[in-house]
């Protein structure tokens, strides 16, 4: 009889400590060049749709921004470039039809959304000569963050993927988006590179 107790304890044990492995928090974490704030991202349990994202301030753990949340996925792939005084940050969001940029500003207390221009420019593909006359299939694309110039501007890599139908090769495109602030932190579109097309891969 005290076996098959130790044995119902133990099964109960490894139940328990099933699900609060399931339960754990997956964090990733990404500190500001001064070290004095993180952009930290969590995903609770392995079946979560949704992560966390939050700035906050290493030595207290004070939230000092809320960015809300986005798919899971951003926890794998999550490109966050901070500016060399800590002051601003941009990331690019998960998805993987469709990414955006978003970036945020300290503003003394916490660190705000900086809305970016809608319509910012795209690449344009250019097929090979073969590749006309049977559509196209879209892969995706978005825009992601490069990096903060000195002066700082932030520039933006921005990409398009397709597939030619006619001879199922896949072609990239690319250009770069440099993007200025205001004194109010008003953001614009300040210049354009020409798109640049790649073949990536043959049938």
């Amino acid at each position: 009889m005290p076996s098959l107790v130790v044995r119902s304890l133990i099964s109960v044990t490894l139940a328990a400590s099933t699900l609060l492995a399931e339960q754990e928090e997956q964090t990733r974490s990404f500190p500001s060049p001064d070290g004095i704030f993180a952009l930290k991202v969590s995903v609770v349990g392995e079946e979560s749709a949704d992560a966390k994202l939050e700035v906050i301030e290493n030595a207290s753990g004070k939230v000092v921004g809320d960015l809300g949340t986005d798919y899971s996925s951003i926890i794998s792939d999550l490109k966050v470039v901070w500016s060399a005084d800590s002051k601003r940050f941009a990331y690019r969001t998960a998805g993987l039809k469709q990414w955006h940029t978003k970036v945020y500003f300290w503003d003394g207390s916490a660190f705000k959304d900086v809305p970016l221009p809608e319509d910012l420019p795209s690449p344009e593909i250019k097929f090979g000569k073969s590749d006309g006359g049977g559509g196209v299939k879209n892969y995706g694309g978005g825009e992601a963050p490069a990096r903060w110039l000195k002066s700082g501007d932030l520039e933006l890599l921005s990409q398009l993927t397709e597939m030619a139908r006619a001879s199922s090769r896949t072609y990239t495109a690319t250009l770069t988006v440099t993007i200025g602030f205001d004194a109010q932190d008003h953001a614009a579109v300040k210049s354009v590179t020409k798109s640049k097309t790649r073949l990536d891969l043959e049938p």
